[in-house]
């Protein structure tokens, strides 16, 4: 059932290469925790990537990430659509495993960024979100993905 479940997720994604996104938005100030961050801010939330583990993206495009709903995520990672299963409990959250479209990337920089990218949400074991970002980390609590909230 769940193979069948990936296949219609990356059937949907296929259809849904060809949309444009907008430039990835960098936060203009430094921004402040929101201590009433839950689930429910997160759902339908949609952000651009700003860095994997550490490293700012290379490339022009934007990487949108968006949390569709309480059990399922979307994005683009720069050659390919994404998507696949979320579990959020209060500030714990797990992403994966990740289903993409098979695009092969013209430049060898982004289909690393790529890799590193799908890799990293697959690590994602809490958040931490503020009022324009969102920190994704790792089990031992390291940020692996930082996120800006889009306009």
């Amino acid at each position: 059932m769940r193979h069948i479940l990936y296949i219609l997720i990356a059937s949907i994604l296929i259809v849904g290469c060809g949309t444009s996104s907008s430039p990835t938005a960098q936060p203009t100030t430094a921004p402040t925790t929101n201590p009433d961050s839950n689930q429910a801010t997160l759902i339908g939330s949609r952000w651009n990537v700003l860095t994997i583990n550490g490293q700012p993206l290379v490339g022009q495009k934007a990487l949108p990430f968006t949390i569709e709903s309480a059990s399922t995520v979307s994005g683009h990672s720069g050659c390919n659509s994404y998507g696949g299963p979320i579990s959020i409990d209060g500030s714990n959250i797990q992403i994966g495993p990740l289903v993409s479209t098979l695009m092969a990337c013209a430049e060898n920089d982004i289909q690393t960024q790529e890799t590193n990218l799908l890799r990293a949400f697959e690590q994602v074991r809490s958040y931490q979100q503020t009022d324009t970002s969102l920190s994704l980390l790792d089990e031992q609590g390291s940020v692996v993905v930082t996120l800006a909230q889009q306009p």
